[in-house]
């Protein structure tokens, strides 16, 4: 499945019990719907994107240094946080599953006024889930889960009165959808990694 703005909207209002169809964004009629669905769609799309968390819409993004930092200080360099990035999963280590060994440390805090990121890792590339994911990476529970997250923001402003049990509703078919979206997701992005590697007591034996 392929899947479109338009497609999402209607998803959003069959959730909402509406049995209208959005044929076109820009000259359909039903305007006070696709006026509220429009209002909420960046805020739905990046907290979708932030919340499934999905392997296969990640990135690699150089990060631009802002900062090296003094030796009293424990993080040696500052990084500015990506404006296209919706949500900073690593620091990319070279690993293509990080374990306790590998992983990176990184913090995100406010530097000279500015979203930045904090880590000891030299010239660090970050993975990221941008913000303009296109919609055809979506798989298809993935559509179905951010179809609800609009739905379930806009409910009090195209359903108005018993909104809030709709959206109790929504949520709970949201949830069934993302589950499924990341089940799908981890089945397709699967590297496997023998339990030993992961055993702390293994990893001290050899170390």
């Amino acid at each position: 499945m392929s899947f479109t703005k338009v497609k999402i909207y209607n998803i959003a209002l069959s959730a909402l019990l509406l049995s209208r169809e959005i044929i076109d964004i820009e000259t359909d009629p039903n305007q006070n719907e696709i006026r509220v669905l429009n209002t909420f769609w960046d805020i739905a799309l990046e907290s979708t994107l932030q919340d499934l968390d999905l392997d296969s819409l990640s990135q690699p993004i150089s990060l631009e240094l802002l900062a090296t930092l003094e030796d009293d200080n424990p993080w040696d360099y500052v990084y500015k946080y990506p404006s296209n990035c919706a949500f900073l999963r690593r620091i990319e280590s070279g690993a293509a599953v990080d374990n306790k060994s590998t992983h990176i440390s990184k913090r995100t805090a406010i530097y000279d006024g500015q979203k930045a990121i904090y880590t000891n890792q030299y010239q660090a590339v970050g993975e990221c889930i941008p913000k303009d994911v296109p919609l055809e990476a979506f798989n298809a529970m993935a559509g179905m889960a951010l179809g609800y997250r609009l739905a379930s923001f806009s409910a009090p402003l195209i359903t108005g009165k018993g909104a809030k049990k709709l959206r109790d509703t929504i949520e709970a078919k949201y949830l069934i959808a993302k589950a499924k979206a990341q089940e799908t997701d981890s089945l397709e992005n699967f590297n496997y990694e023998p339990e030993w590697q992961r055993s702390e007591f293994v990893e001290a034996r050899l170390s």
